[in-house]
């Protein structure tokens, strides 16, 4: 009679267990999942962040241009 206790204890003990890696299985398919669109929304962000840099050289050559193009309107009119 112990032995069908103890047989039956741990039956029970395999279908919880069991149960519970099932569980964890899921919850660790799950995670993934949400890493998976965290990375996504990441490589997203950092597309939407990235600035023009201007830097004192840029503007230096963008001014140069300005007044070339002004110096090339003064004498034709």
């Amino acid at each position: 009679m112990e032995q069908h206790e103890n047989s039956s204890e741990k039956k029970e003990l395999i279908i919880r267990q069991t149960q519970e890696i099932n569980t964890l299985h899921q919850e660790v398919d799950e995670l993934r999942k949400e890493v998976k669109e965290l990375r996504e929304d990441i490589d997203l962000i950092d597309v939407f962040q990235k600035k023009p840099v201007i830097t004192a050289a840029v503007i230096g050559q963008i001014g140069s241009f300005i007044i070339a193009i002004l110096v090339i309107i003064g004498i034709f009119f």
